[in-house]
């Protein structure tokens, strides 16, 4: 009797622990659910009850620059936290089933596969993954000529746990209410955006020395921007809750609506002088603009850092992240409809990339002149709605930028899994060749760069050839 009690406390200890090292967030009060996907989490393996967990939407729309081949698609995303392997359940909301299912980057689940008509995915380690759901992505090319309903996708996010998370009543804390504005400055150090629905508006201040909090049960509309150069030192934006978009207006809408631009910042993140300053777990969603612009040049000892940090866009010009000359980028998840990164800064490492109609994965028109990593990244889609055109591509330079540039800048571990990418993956073109355009690169040469394991799946579906051409 005295072992059996023994091994039931210690089952129970021992899922009580896991639980522990797993957080799902609850429902955003005031915000819908996806219309198309459910999710449930648990601990792997300890056969405990199902954690149903928030399921956020994003939505290309039928409006001014979004891109009009991708209206009405959706992409669904769970964010939550562990420190253990979790099994993840996904259902469709309308009950039919599902038939199949594929993670991507494949490597980092242990297992994916259907009962039930419900996809059942294991991952072992915090990570940033998307499930293709009965081949919309996989199986059909979407790229140049697609004439098919709009697609439903979905990631799941499993975050390492957060360090530093404030609470609300916590020493230098001034939480915020959904519907309250929030003040621009004050004797606050941590901005806490309380579970539920906020909007601040393009171009909220943000300060140096200061943190502002999204948890994972919270939405906030709108930008954060800084207005003095000096200003833009240790900041620290951070947090499982989402940073939209959806309610700014793109530059082209302004004009028509108002004669004019706006001043008022409408990327997402968007910082000047930016040192020591941090962008950490947030997914920000359907930008007006590029979404993370940490600016300034190197500065010795004063990274700033990009970090479990996902972003879906969906118009024009909605880049992903340049990180200039002093930022270092890892672990993110990056789907945008315009170019994703640019090839700078302190290193870049461990990124999930996805275009679909317009951007190329890495940039290199930027290209520095000091040691530069870019290494183990996954491009798992690389779709265009054009060809003979400048953009889209993986390794890109358009014939743009100037001066020497490349040496000991290295690409490494890439891997390219598209099994249906619309444009060839090298447009290394400091000319631009027919029938591509007609850019020139500024005077200074290229040289130096080192591509070390590159993997490509499969070529151009519209046979387009690998392009390396100077001037």
């Amino acid at each position: 009797m005295n072992r059996l009690l023994t091994a039931l406390c210690l089952a129970l200890f021992s899922a009580t622990a896991l639980a522990a090292d797993l957080t799902v967030y609850q429902p955003v009060p005031g915000l819908e659910a996806s219309s198309h996907y459910r999710v449930r989490i648990r601990p792997s393996g300890d056969g405990g009850a199902w954690r149903d967990a928030f399921a956020w939407q994003t939505e290309c729309k039928d409006e001014e620059a979004y891109f009009d081949t991708l209206k009405g698609w959706t992409h669904t995303y769970v964010n939550f936290e562990t420190s253990v392997a979790v099994e993840i359940e996904i259902s469709r909301v309308n009950g039919q089933p599902i038939r199949s299912a594929a993670v991507h980057p494949k490597r980092q689940a242990s297992a994916c596969t259907v009962k039930d008509g419900k996809a059942l995915v294991k991952l072992d380690m915090p990570c940033l993954v998307a499930v293709d759901i009965d081949g919309q992505m996989d199986g059909q090319d979407t790229g140049k000529g697609y004439k098919g309903p709009p697609l439903h996708t979905i990631s799941l996010f499993a975050n390492p746990p957060l360090a530093g998370k404030p609470t609300p009543n916590g020493p230098g804390v001034l939480a915020v209410k959904p519907g309250e504005k929030p003040p621009a400055d004050g004797d606050w150090r941590t901005l806490y955006f309380l579970p539920g629905v906020h909007d601040i508006g393009a171009g909220f201040p943000v300060h140096a020395s200061r943190q502002y909090y999204i948890p994972g049960d919270a939405m906030v509309y709108g930008s954060f921007h800084n207005a003095e150069w000096p200003d833009g030192h240790h900041i620290r934006l951070f947090g499982h809750g989402t940073l939209s978009g959806a309610r700014l207006k793109h530059a082209n809408a302004l004009k028509k609506l108002f004669g004019g631009g706006s001043k008022a910042s409408r990327k997402p993140v968007e910082i000047f002088g930016a040192k020591d300053t941090q962008v950490e777990g947030l997914t920000i969603a359907d930008s007006a603009s590029h979404s993370v612009m940490l600016i300034n040049g190197y500065q010795e000892g004063h990274p700033n850092e990009v970090r479990w940090t996902k972003i879906f866009t969906w118009r024009a010009n909605g880049d992903g992240i340049n990180p200039f000359g002093n930022t270092r980028i890892e672990d993110c998840f990056i789907r945008t409809q315009d170019d994703s990164l640019y090839a700078n800064g302190l290193g870049i490492r461990r990124v999930v990339l996805w275009n679909d109609a317009n951007g190329s994965s890495f940039v290199l028109s930027a290209l520095p002149d000091h040691k530069l990593i870019i290494e183990d990244c996954d491009v798992i889609y690389s779709r265009a709605k054009w060809h003979h055109w400048s953009g889209g591509r993986v390794f890109n330079i358009r014939g743009e930028g100037e001066g020497a540039a490349g040496a000991s800048v290295i690409f490494r571990n890439i891997r390219i899994s598209d099994p249906r990418p619309t444009l060839q993956q090298f447009f290394i073109c400091m000319t631009m060749p027919e029938p591509y355009g007609e850019n020139q690169r500024g005077p200074g040469d290229l040289f130096g760069i080192l591509f070390q394991n590159i993997s490509i799946t499969a070529p151009s579906v519209i046979g387009e050839p690998q392009l390396l051409w100077g001037s």
